[in-house]
């Protein structure tokens, strides 16, 4: 079960790293002329992180 535990973790990390440089490009987008596509990446980013903290949650109910 640890390796199942661990596993979660390294995915949600992963995410993670993933959504920080989507909000980043979020930003850019912000500044630019392409003001809806920096929303629809912002929900994609929203959706990530739900995903994320289910992936987390998950991985915290495992006794490792």
């Amino acid at each position: 079960m640890k390796g199942i535990h661990d596993d979660l973790e390294h995915t949600a990390d992963d995410l993670e790293e993933i959504a920080r440089g989507l909000a980043g490009h979020a930003v850019y987008l912000s500044h630019s002329i392409h003001t809806q596509d920096a929303r629809d990446v912002k929900a994609r980013i929203s959706g990530l992180n739900t995903s994320i903290n289910d992936l987390r949650h998950v991985a915290d109910s495992i006794d490792t």
